[in-house]
């Protein structure tokens, strides 16, 4: 928060070890992005709601005028007790040529069942996002549960070819302390 604005900043370095610059503001708001490269090699960071923007070639910049719409998200049950439909914290990962795009939906704040992960995947970063037959890829079902308001979430593809899925989530009766990291098989 800067100034009483919401911001995306970036910082960069030739090595995870260091040294890393001083922080690069995007000028652009909204949650909890992801920054992925296409198939032709053109940045873009990923927002909540499904909105992208195409990011300049060095990653330090928004080009103006590219924000759009590219995902609608999930539509869960009407008798599933949500806090809201919001989709938030998108994490993108290209795998065996497709890119998984995931979403936590919901509402964080909201009952424990609300929170959940949702997958959809497209040959190309443009889409059409396909929804997985297997969404939402983790919830909690039933409340109380000892993990709930699960997400968001990210696709990790180790070397044995085992999916896992990372999340974080509240701990029944230990909400307040944080959110721990959760791993789970896909």
């Amino acid at each position: 928060l800067v100034s009483g604005r919401c911001s995306n900043w970036v910082v960069y370095a030739d090595s995870p070890y260091g040294p890393w610059s001083d922080p690069v503001d995007l000028h652009i708001g909204n949650i909890d992005p992801c920054h992925v490269v296409g198939e032709d090699g053109t940045r873009w960071m990923f927002m909540s709601n499904g909105i992208r923007v195409k990011l300049t070639d060095d990653g330090l910049a928004i080009v103006p005028g590219t924000e759009e719409k590219v995902y609608d998200g999930w539509h869960y049950p009407a008798d599933w007790v949500a806090e809201c439909f919001r989709l938030e914290g998108p994490k993108l990962k290209y795998i065996d040529g497709y890119y998984y795009y995931l979403n936590a939906q919901g509402g964080t704040a909201g009952p424990p069942t609300s929170h959940m992960v949702v997958a959809a995947r497209s040959k190309s970063i443009d889409g059409p996002w396909e929804n997985s037959p297997y969404t939402p890829l983790v919830r909690t079902w039933e409340n109380p549960a000892r993990w709930s308001s699960t997400g968001p979430g990210s696709l990790i593809d180790p070397p044995d070819g085992d999916w896992l899925i990372f999340c974080h989530a509240s701990e029944h009766g230990f909400h307040h302390p944080g959110r721990p990291t959760l791993m789970d098989p896909v």
